[in-house]
């Protein structure tokens, strides 16, 4: 829940609709070390039933991969365009 909370609160503050290249340059940093504190979450539920463990963890795991493309590409992307406005 750490690591998803820090995830969130990078996208919300530094992926809003309305960017600058300074704003989208530190979360690009920020998510980074999001991402790598990836390799500290574990799964203490063993159950092979409904594993709520298990399916948060794949959630969490797919929902930074996005936020990561998310913020590179908008980096990356200099001009304003669709839900991507530079400012």
């Amino acid at each position: 829940s750490v690591i998803r909370a820090e995830m969130q609160r990078t996208m919300q503050n530094h992926a809003a609709v309305f960017r600058t290249g300074e704003t989208l340059q530190e979360g690009c940093g920020l998510i980074s070390k999001t991402f790598d504190k990836k390799s500290d979450m574990g799964i203490s539920d063993r159950s092979m039933i409904f594993n709520t463990d298990l399916v948060e963890a794949l959630e969490l795991d797919n929902l930074l991969g996005q936020a990561v493309a998310t913020l590179y590409s908008g980096v990356n992307r200099k001009e304003s365009r669709g839900a991507h406005a530079r400012e």
